[in-house]
């Protein structure tokens, strides 16, 4: 099934930029992508549909191997 808009998918395998400030303790802690479209309302204004994937722990960077690789390629496979 065909959709008339496009489609986005958002793989978050760790990171600074993954993370969000704790209001309470100032702290940076790993962000929930699947409240993206909460925390980033203006997301909405697009007609995309939005998903996202994250690694669970997240991935240091320093950890990043082909075997991470070939996951990401499945993850994408498997979405498209």
């Amino acid at each position: 099934m065909r959709n008339d808009y496009p489609s986005v998918l958002l793989i978050y395998t760790g990171g600074t930029i993954g993370m969000i400030e704790n209001p309470e303790t100032g702290a940076l802690e790993n962000f929930n992508f699947d409240h993206l479209l909460k925390h980033v309302p203006e997301l909405k204004r697009f007609n995309y549909r939005i998903s996202s994937y994250q690694f669970d722990p997240p991935i240091d960077s320093s950890d990043m191997e082909p075997s991470m690789w070939a996951k990401i390629v499945k993850i994408i496979n498997y979405n498209y």
